[in-house]
This record gives C-alpha cells, sequence and structure tokens, in this order.
C-alpha cells in the first residue's frame, strides 16, 4: 500500500519551504481569529515591519529562483490560469506572506513575551466612544487615536459602552506592560476612571 502524507509529491527544496512558512503562519493563527487588546511598542512594530519586508523578499527571490531552475514546479492547475490570475498570485503571494509575517513578528511573539514577563499597571488614555464592527471584532469599543486601530481593539460590554459620554474623555485601565508592548486586560469593573 502506497504510504499517504501531507508531503508527498513534494521535493527536498518544497519541503524546506513549508518548513520555513509554517511556523509563522501558525503564530498569525492567535492574531487573526483571537482578542486584538495586544498593542506592540512602536520600535518593535518597526523593526517587525522591515524584518518582515526583508524575510518576504528574500523568501520570494528564493522561490523564484527554484522555479526558474526547474527545483520547484507548480501545481497542474497553474497553467490552466490566465495571465491576469498569473500576475494577481504573483503580486498577492508575498503580500500575504509579509502580512504573516508582519503579525506572527509584531504582534504574537510580543504577546508571548509580554505573557511571560510584564507587569500590572493602571495606565489612562483619551478616548472617544466607537460602534466597531466585523466578523472577528467586538461591537463595543473605546478609540484612542495614537493606539494601532488595525490590530488592536479595546472592547468593553455593552451597558457599560452607553453609560459612556459621547465626548472625549480620559479613561483608566489595568494593562499588563512589558519592554515589546502592552496588553489591555480588565473586567467590568477594571473599566474605571472616568472624567
Amino acid at each position: 500500500m502506497k504510504k499517504a502524507s501531507l508531503t508527498s509529491g513534494m521535493n527536498r527544496h518544497q519541503k524546506i519551504l513549508c518548513v520555513i512558512l509554517l511556523p509563522p503562519i501558525i503564530l498569525a493563527v492567535p492574531q487573526i481569529f483571537g482578542p486584538k487588546n495586544f498593542c506592540p511598542n512602536p520600535e518593535v512594530a518597526t523593526v517587525a515591519l522591515y524584518l518582515s519586508a526583508s524575510i518576504t523578499f528574500a523568501v520570494s527571490l528564493w522561490a523564484g529562483y527554484l522555479w526558474h531552475t526547474g527545483k520547484i514546479n507548480p501545481a497542474p492547475q497553474w497553467y490552466s490560469l490566465g495571465r491576469a490570475k498569473k500576475c494577481l498570485a504573483f503580486i498577492s503571494c508575498p503580500l500575504l506572506l509579509w502580512s504573516v509575517l508582519h503579525l506572527s513578528f509584531g504582534y504574537t511573539i510580543p504577546r508571548i513575551w509580554t505573557m511571560l514577563d510584564s507587569e500590572t499597571r493602571m495606565v489612562k488614555y483619551e478616548v472617544t466612544k466607537y460602534r466597531g464592527g466585523g466578523r472577528h471584532s467586538c461591537s463595543y469599543q473605546l478609540e484612542n487615536d495614537h493606539l494601532d486601530r488595525m490590530y488592536f481593539e479595546i472592547c468593553v460590554p455593552k451597558d457599560f459602552w452607553y453609560r459612556l459620554p459621547d465626548r472625549r474623555f480620559l479613561a483608566t485601565f489595568k494593562v499588563e506592560q512589558s519592554s515589546l508592548g502592552t496588553t489591555f486586560e480588565g473586567t467590568r469593573d477594571d473599566w474605571a476612571g472616568l472624567r
């Protein structure tokens, strides 16, 4: 009986590419589907941005070289695609790889570090009410102009959100802070300090 596995039909170079790319993909999953209550320090975010772009560029060049020399071959369906779809794939694959690496290096790894080595603090931010939405986000949020809005949300309970003023106000938050970033934590009782 023939052994069936995930790597059947893959050569050594394709297996190496999979081993390199699988850990960042796995690390990006918690940030995509989990709570978005971690905010990295600006220096960490900048380093992650450039590191993920550099690795994406290097992996793309390497994969292109392997493809050009015939050491890896695309799936048979590739040859049935039109020119527009092939161009779209050439553009979107590196962008997808960059975003996954950026989430891994900029959010998940610093978040793990913060969970392991942090201290509890109370911080104050001037915030406004915001009605968010989306499949994986909360609907009732607080918003600050200086915090990253793309991968970060300050979610609050619905009944608490309706009691907040409609203007800007100063709110106190309980956070876990490390040298790499801040995780906003709290229960109903921890959302406090309205002025």
